[in-house]
């Protein structure tokens, strides 16, 4: 993530996550702890709280569409 570029929102503008079997899954393992870490950080930048609850809907079974979500809010 050193080489990416920053956002000015932490989602983009009308996105839409859906769960879809034919997108490659990711790590189910790395993804929950990156929503955890972010889900902690809503605590003191309530302003991220609405995309962090739009991509922990998803901890059962995420997809790389999920994780470049969760990665937009980084």
């Amino acid at each position: 993530m050193e080489t990416c570029k920053p956002a000015p929102t932490p989602t983009a503008m009308g996105i839409k996550l859906c769960k879809d079997d034919y997108i490659k899954s990711v790590n189910p393992t790395l993804y929950k702890s990156m929503v955890g870490s972010l889900m902690y950080l809503t605590h003191t930048h309530p302003n991220i709280m609405y995309a962090v609850s739009l991509v922990s809907r998803f901890m059962e079974n995420p997809r790389a569409s999920h994780l470049q979500a969760a990665k937009r809010i980084l």
